[in-house]
């Protein structure tokens, strides 16, 4: 979702290595004065010394891409960059304008959240990519929370009942009611009936949610002396997860505002 900071996956690790290995300045030093002596030295052709260095800066950017402890300072330092740009300045949720029953969905979340953490503190390996993932999605959650509030408020000022009742009493006039006034109830039913279905999935994936950052931390737990690297990614993968659903909530509450095509 626009905003969000999506998932660091391998893809993005390899991306990372190359743009270290073709922009290292020991390989481009090696680019141009390979260039620069074969120019220099060589009787030949300009293009034949142009594919000569070219093929000796393949070779340094390949030794570079492939070196591992290269690749463990890019890892290193892609982690930290966003690391740093999830704890940058944000707008956080204000939990005393959320309703009592929202409000405590994102008590309950945080709550987890918090154990999560505690138990990667005390965990004897960093897990700083499960970090990262729980950061993204209590920024996924606090966003999505929001937009729950304003389908609470909407439905607060035109309760379904209501537009129900007064649609009723509307079409009982003599000669059927106001034709405009009707198709004007008739979507505003359709639409408060769209948030009130909205809201109770953002309800009903709040208590999953927490059943499964239970599952989470408990895994944690059950795997914290582990030395197996692809643990971490297993548990920041179940994270990743459970911030896209509540991702999608968000949209589907995004889409309880658009009007239905008829």
């Amino acid at each position: 979702m626009p905003g969000e900071l999506e998932p660091y996956d391998r893809g993005d690790f390899r991306n990372a290595l190359l743009a270290n290995a073709a922009t290292r300045p020991f390989n481009v030093a090696v680019l141009v004065g390979t260039m620069a002596a074969g120019v220099l030295l060589a009787s030949g052709s300009v293009a034949l010394v142009l594919i000569v260095a070219l093929i000796v800066y393949l070779a340094a950017c390949t030794r570079t891409f492939f070196d591992s402890d290269e690749a463990d300072r890019v890892l290193a330092r892609e982690r930290a960059e966003r690391r740093k740009r999830i704890a940058g300045p944000r707008k956080r949720l204000d939990m005393d304008a959320l309703a009592a029953p929202i409000r405590l969905q994102v008590f309950e979340a945080q709550g987890r959240e918090r154990r999560i953490r505690d138990a990667i503190e005390r965990a004897d390996l960093p897990y700083s990519e499960v970090s990262d993932e729980v950061d993204g999605f209590v920024r996924v959650m606090e966003h999505t929370a929001g937009r729950a509030q304003l389908l609470y408020d909407a439905l607060g000022d035109a309760p379904v009942a209501s537009v129900e009742a007064r649609l009723v009493e509307v079409r009982a006039r003599p000669g059927g009611g106001a034709p405009e006034l009707l198709e004007a109830l008739e979507h505003q039913l359709v639409v408060q009936r769209r948030m009130e279905v909205q809201l109770q999935r953002f309800y009903d994936e709040m208590e999953r949610i927490v059943v499964e950052l239970d599952t989470v931390r408990g895994n944690l737990v059950s795997v914290s002396a582990s030395s197996d690297a692809g643990t971490q990614e297993q548990l920041a993968s179940e994270v990743r997860s459970l911030r896209e659903r509540m991702g999608a909530v968000a949209d589907g509450i995004g889409e309880a505002y658009e009007r239905p095509s008829v």
